[in-house]
């Protein structure tokens, strides 16, 4: 896929999908996939989930790329919390169990920051669902038609180099 597709994918799921609880769960799910480090398999299975569901992918996406560049601040909420529970001498029979399943231990949860990045984001996705629906209904009546008209998504419109592409590509 080359960018110019990607760019006309992005600007047209700014539009679709814009219902108030979509773009708030995809905002949420944006921020789960945020905390997380992105080379483990659970950011990959919920990155494989945000694309399954009906949410609004580029307000995710934004969110994503948004909370990824606040994640070392998080860091220091987020390790001590995924340290306390891989130490706790309670939970040691679920982490071995855990360790010794065929799959599992590619999730990564004996990493402190993805554990406790994921208990933090769990926590936190219902009132980051309930922003992010607000933030819908502020996006929806004040800014998806100033982006729509805007200079930039008119210029891409107007293009004849991105007319004449879609047109020979599809």
């Amino acid at each position: 896929m080359n960018p110019l597709s990607l760019l006309r994918q992005f600007i047209s799921g700014l539009t679709s999908d814009t219902d108030p609880g979509q773009i708030g769960w995809g905002i949420a799910l944006g921020f789960l996939i945020g905390l997380l480090p992105k080379a483990t398999l659970t950011a990959q299975l919920l990155l494989i989930l945000l694309m399954a569901l009906r949410i609004n992918i580029p307000m995710a996406l934004i969110t994503v790329l948004l909370t990824t560049f606040v994640n070392p601040l998080m860091d220091k909420l987020t390790d001590p919390v995924g340290y306390c529970l891989l130490t706790s001498p309670a939970l040691y029979p679920l982490w071995t169990k855990l360790y010794n399943m065929p799959v599992l231990p590619w999730t990564g949860f004996n990493n402190t920051v993805l554990t406790g990045g994921l208990v933090v984001g769990l926590v936190l996705i219902f009132p980051v669902y309930l922003a992010g629906r607000r933030f819908g209904v502020f996006y929806n009546a004040k800014f998806r038609d100033k982006l729509m008209n805007s200079k930039l998504v008119k210029g891409l419109k107007a293009s004849w180099l991105f007319d004449w592409y879609f047109k020979t590509s599809v």
